[in-house]
């Protein structure tokens, strides 16, 4: 279901867009770009490796992270170019090593649109509820 992308528009989305006419910033649509966040974290393997980046206190090597989540080098490289297509991790070289660096900025809108989403359910159900009671409280 599309909640609405406009700014002020009152649905989810709203808020995230950024632009008041969902014109694409940095080359992509903020809906792309919420997709293509969204499709990458719909792997456990990807939302797992986001988790350990997130509670590491410093950037994974590509080899720590792939033995941290039992995972071979390809595989493990697989899921972080996926990762980092939808800008939520970035692979920094440091010597022969790559580094996983998390970027928050994806998640952050990702979480905005999910914090949008719940707003307007709520405000949707609270309505609902109070139709309820309204009707309750009409006499026979």
């Amino acid at each position: 279901m599309v909640y609405g992308s406009r700014v002020g528009d009152g649905t989810p989305g709203a808020a995230a867009t950024g632009a008041s006419d969902g014109a694409p910033v940095g080359g992509a649509s903020v809906d792309d770009r919420l997709d293509a966040v969204f499709a990458a974290l719909a792997h456990p393997a990807r939302r797992e490796l986001v988790r350990t980046l997130a509670r590491a206190d410093a950037p994974l090597t590509m080899g720590r992270a792939a033995a941290a989540h039992g995972l071979s080098p390809q595989l493990l490289n697989k899921h972080a170019a996926a990762l980092e297509r939808a800008g939520v991790v970035r692979r920094v070289p440091r010597g022969r090593e790559k580094l996983l660096v998390l970027d928050a900025a994806s998640l952050a809108a990702a979480q905005q649109w999910i914090g949008d989403a719940r707003a307007f359910w709520e405000r949707r159900f609270d309505a609902l509820d109070q139709y309820i009671a309204d009707l309750e409280d009409e006499p026979a």
